[in-house]
């Protein structure tokens, strides 16, 4: 089986799914090319955009983003298209900026719309997002395929890990922008004070800005070991996002065994178990994060139980593996 993944790169967590879905779907056997094309090109007029996504040769199966994938749908080959979340969600409108509501409304909206008229099969990666899709384009078949992480390199590294000492010592993934809710980190920080402080990545776009108070400490862009190293030197993954389709981070520092304090919407509740595996506060409510972060701050035995049932949890629900086998049952429906 030959499956070919066209992907506009937006250096975000999509990069990451494709990368992963190639690798594992090349494991079991099948002959993948993904191939990334630049983030500009997303913005041209679909008319142009043809010009520059090369058309697949040879190959049994198309998989590509929900946004453009009916490009590829004149090949006469099955055409498997994922819709990771829904912008149009009402909830997240207010944290738009009017290019982005001009964008989302005037081009995007139609061309998912296409897309998925046109798919032989629409994923999207919870059930959150499921729900979503069917009230915004009326799709009520969209699988649900939850990520994936690699619980044999997203691991806890250290098991004799630091509980008591000063300052607690937070982690923040992902790239700064407002759905990350990356505007409310200096808030949260400086109600906190002293005795804490929060380490940060620029997530996947190298070039964000800082962020400002006095116990942030940015890391910029990290490496995929130096990531795994970040997860583990934490006490609690802090992710106050305010949309994610799935949310990859959390994922990622729950199989490293850590305690997550995250926003109760979208998909994070479908990760985060409420009081097993950590907490879940109310949007954009500083004051909830910071009662919640302070409450495992004093409690390092709740924070070790929350770490080892998140890791538990990753290992039964969000391996790698089960996406992968998932993805590939669904490939062979097709071809």
């Amino acid at each position: 089986m030959k499956v070919y993944y066209p992907v506009i790169a937006n250096y975000s967590g999509a990069d990451v799914y494709f990368q992963n879905l190639a690798k594992g779907i090349g494991a079991c056997g099948a002959q993948p090319e993904l191939r990334f094309y630049p983030h500009l090109l997303e913005f041209l007029p679909y008319s142009l955009l043809k010009m520059f996504l090369r058309p697949a040769r040879n190959c049994d199966l198309v998989h590509s983003k929900a946004e453009y994938g009916w490009l590829f749908a004149s090949m006469g080959k099955p055409l498997v298209v994922t819709l990771a979340h829904s912008v149009f969600d009402p909830a997240y409108q207010q944290y738009k900026k009017p290019w982005q509501r001009l964008y989302h409304d005037w081009k995007l909206a139609d061309n998912i719309a296409r897309s998925l008229a046109v798919a032989a099969r629409v994923v999207t990666v919870s059930r959150f997002s499921q729900q979503r899709i069917a009230e915004k384009f009326g799709r009520h078949d969209v699988r649900v395929i939850y990520n994936g992480v690699d619980e044999n390199f997203f691991r806890p590294l250290w098991p004799d890990a630091r509980c008591t000492d000063k300052p607690i010592r937070l982690f923040f993934a992902g790239n700064l922008t407002p759905r990350k809710g990356a505007d409310l980190l200096p808030r949260i920080l400086t109600r906190l004070g002293e005795d804490f402080v929060l380490e940060y990545t620029s997530g996947l776009r190298t070039h964000a800005r800082s962020l400002r108070a006095a116990n942030l400490r940015p890391l910029g862009y990290l490496s995929a070991t130096a990531l795994v190293e970040a997860y583990n030197r934490c006490d609690i993954f802090l992710f106050p996002s305010r949309l994610e389709g799935f949310g990859y981070p959390v994922a990622e520092a729950m199989a490293c065994g850590k305690p997550v304090v995250a926003t109760n919407y979208s998909s994070l509740p479908e990760l985060v178990d409420e009081g097993l595996g950590g907490f879940l506060c109310p949007r954009d409510d500083v004051d909830a994060f910071v009662e919640r972060i302070r409450q495992l701050a004093v409690e390092p035995a709740r924070r070790a139980c929350m770490g080892a049932y998140n890791r538990a949890k990753v290992e039964q629900v969000f391996s790698l593996r089960q996406t992968i086998d998932n993805y590939w049952k669904l490939y062979q429906e097709l071809v």
